[in-house]
């Protein structure tokens, strides 16, 4: 009778913790198709983790708002999105989880594109991963091209220059009397295609800048660049190109478009400099036989270089600290949405980047996201092939940087909008940022 009891006693025990299941709440922001893509991942993740539920929270507007009111309430996600400026300053205020110690443990997320890892504490720790790769490139209208007899860009970073960026759109501009800005008597009010378009914020003028020796800030973070000569000579040759040679679109002008992709699909622009973001929408006409897409890498002036940015993905502390079995399935969570092939439709439709190193240089990896439908023949060697040219952003790693990249861009409404002096400008950018820059949060 005793061993009866006791045997009973066992399986209950036994069924009792088999049946324990850890419930977690996963938030993220994005279209109707990462919302599907996302939610049947984590369908995915369940089904092969009976033990663990996680449920996704999609908020697609208002997403830092919301999150920090369930922050202060106590409420907080297990896991999920957060919006990049906020990482690292509420990391350092302890809300988020170090999973420094879980990367190093783990083969997988520690093979990621190194600029994807958000470190804080003087670099110790790491706050979240970039789930998705979004690379600085050139997009391009190849049917503008062939009917102006022009070559394409091309694809190996050092050959696209500066220079030759200029004289490409340049001869891809014209006047409603088809004049190009190469003739005297080119009419620059009266464009009707534009050899360019640099959207004047700071994705795309940063990698400009970087290209040519400057920056918002110097390496240490504590004192501005925006007013070094380096900066200034980029800015007032990207103004001239918008305003002296007439080949790009000054922003009055593309401000009115309805997206970057109509413009080039409809034959305003010829190219447009953009982010990994805009793929998507591009593939799409690429896919219904709208638009002859070629890509390139990002012009520059001195060295190649783009910028590299992306959402990571993180735990909230409070939401882990007192259950160990919680924790575990948050990281185990993590590591399954960090792996590309649980997001493999997001990749291959064009709107992400995989964010694990192998898939840049294993054919067996790169053959499993490359999509002919979407992705134009130049996407290897422009995008692929690109990455060891990628490099983070300032908002991944200087302290204030949601402030400062706010006084950029206003700086650089004055210049861009206001025809304001440059020098003037970004010397007077640079006494605002003064008080800002306090150092890096990986240093």
């Amino acid at each position: 009778m005793k061993l009866f009891l006791l045997l009973m006693i066992c399986a209950i025990t036994a069924f009792a913790a088999k049946a324990k299941v850890v419930e977690l709440t996963f938030t993220f922001w994005g279209t109707d198709l990462e919302a599907k893509v996302v939610t049947e991942a984590c369908e995915k993740f369940n089904k092969a983790h009976p033990n663990i539920k996680v449920t996704p929270m999609h908020i697609p507007t208002n997403y830092t708002e919301k999150l920090t009111a369930m922050v202060a309430a106590g409420t907080p996600p297990h896991i999920g999105y957060l919006y990049e400026p906020t990482v690292l300053d509420w990391a350092s205020q302890g809300i988020l989880y170090d999973l420094s110690e879980a990367i190093k443990n783990d083969s997988l997320l520690s093979d990621k594109l190194p600029q994807l890892y958000w470190y804080y504490d003087g670099g110790k720790k790491i706050a979240g991963i970039t789930v998705a790769a979004e690379f600085m490139i050139t997009y391009y209208n190849k049917d503008l091209f062939d009917k102006a007899k022009v070559p394409y860009p091309p694809t190996k970073p050092e050959e696209w220059t500066w220079d030759k960026f200029v004289e490409t759109a340049k001869k891809l501009t014209f006047d409603s009397k088809g004049r190009t800005p190469y003739d005297p008597n080119f009419d620059p009010d009266n464009i009707v295609q534009y050899g360019a378009v640099i959207p004047l914020w700071w994705c795309p003028l940063l990698p400009l800048i970087w290209s040519n020796g400057g920056d918002i800030a110097d390496e240490t973070g504590t004192k501005p660049m925006i007013n070094s000569p380096e900066t200034m000579e980029a800015l007032q040759k990207i103004y001239d190109l918008i305003y002296k040679e007439h080949a790009a679109a000054p922003p009055t002008v593309s401000d009115a478009f309805p997206s970057s992709n109509i413009a080039l699909q409809t034959g305003q622009v010829a190219m447009v400099l953009d982010g990994q973001w805009s793929m998507q929408e591009a593939g799409e006409m690429v896919k219904e036989g709208s638009l002859n897409l070629g890509l390139a890498p990002m012009p520059y002036f001195k060295k190649p270089v783009t910028g590299v940015i992306g959402t990571p993905i993180v735990i909230f502390k409070d939401a882990v600290k007192n259950d160990p079995d919680v924790l575990n399935a948050a990281l185990e969570f993590h590591k399954f949405i960090q792996d590309p092939e649980n997001v493999l439709p997001l990749i291959r439709c064009g709107l992400w980047q995989p964010t694990t190193l192998d898939w840049y240089t294993k054919e067996e990896y790169i053959n499993k996201w490359l999509n002919p439908e979407i992705h134009p023949a130049e996407y290897k060697a422009a995008v692929i092939d690109y990455y060891p040219y990628a490099r983070p952003y300032p908002i991944s790693y200087l302290k204030n940087s949601a402030e400062i990249n706010t006084i950029f861009g206003q700086e650089m409404t004055r210049i861009f909008y206001g025809n304001e002096d440059i020098v003037k400008v970004c010397n007077e950018a640079a006494e605002r940022l003064k008080s800002l820059l306090v150092g890096r949060y990986d240093r």
